[in-house]
């Protein structure tokens, strides 16, 4: 199902849960999690941070799993290609986290930090990529072939070129998904994105590629209109796009420093006597 959501925010805010393998088995999975957290003041509310809040998801898992009313064997086999992913920010150490969890041979979900490692001669400042999911190979060297059509390739054999990614690999993903070779069929439909922020804020983006625009995975009506933003794969480079600033300002505002100046004139003016009113 090539339109099928594969990433969830939570209501804390802080942090998302995404996954790769059988929806059927994921999305019971992702409800109970969601309805778990929300039901407990410390992990609805942060207060539980987000490097703590994977030891209690990881139980969560493991406990519906054990009422999972199939032989031990038929477990495991059900949950090999399954992927529970968690990432956000901590608080607490003042830095985003990433990790999946995986089933284990003991038929039971553990947490990995494991990274993803980029083909040379890229290398990250700090190892950020996580990969779940098919074609691990494919997609990094379409990965590799795009940021060799930005950054210059290093003449000896065992240098490398330090980056900080940016948008590449959805712009990698997207190339990927876009190519629709017959030996990736169990890929498909347009790639999803969710920004996290700092301020524990979780904000969902539209993706704009040559089939349309999507949200969630989800292809947009032609008639649908959306306030989040939009990141433009079209182009060569990915651009992002912000619908609210098309709707034009006031008569009277033509520009930020205006709108600014404006706002500071009105918080300082002296507040105006109240009147009683003599309406009902």
């Amino acid at each position: 199902m090539n339109q099928a959501q594969k990433i969830f925010r939570l209501i804390r805010g802080d942090c998302c849960l995404a996954f790769c393998g059988d929806a059927q088995v994921a999305y019971p999975f992702f409800i109970q999690v969601g309805t778990a957290l929300d039901n407990h003041i410390k992990t609805r509310t942060r207060a539980l941070d987000i490097t703590h809040l994977t030891s209690t998801i990881g139980r969560m898992l493991n406990k519906l799993i054990e009422a999972w009313d199939l032989p031990k064997r038929e477990k495991i086999e059900q949950l090999a290609t399954t992927r529970i992913l968690v990432g956000g920010w901590s608080w607490e150490n003042t830095r985003f986290d990433i990790g999946y969890f995986k089933c284990e041979r003991s038929g039971l979900f553990k947490f990995h930090h494991q990274k993803a490692r980029s083909n040379h001669p890229w290398h990250e400042t700090q190892k950020s990529l996580v990969f779940l999911g098919d074609y691990e190979d494919d997609y990094m060297a379409s990965l590799d072939a795009l940021l060799s059509s930005r950054f210059e390739r290093p003449k000896a054999i065992d240098q490398k070129v330090t980056i900080n990614f940016d948008y590449e690999p959805i712009e990698a993903l997207n190339a990927l998904l876009e190519q629709r070779r017959p030996d990736h069929s169990a890929i498909g439909g347009s790639p999803q994105l969710v920004k996290i922020y700092p301020f524990s804020n979780t904000l969902p983006f539209v993706i704009r590629n040559r089939r349309g625009h999507f949200l969630m995975g989800r292809a947009l009506f032609d008639w649908e209109k959306t306030e989040y933003p939009i990141l433009d794969l079209t182009a060569d480079k990915a651009t992002v796009l912000y619908p609210m600033e098309r709707i034009p300002l006031p008569a009277d505002l033509t520009d930020v420093a205006q709108i600014a100046a404006k706002q500071d004139a009105e918080a300082s003016a002296p507040a105006r006597p109240e009147v009683p009113s003599t309406e009902w």
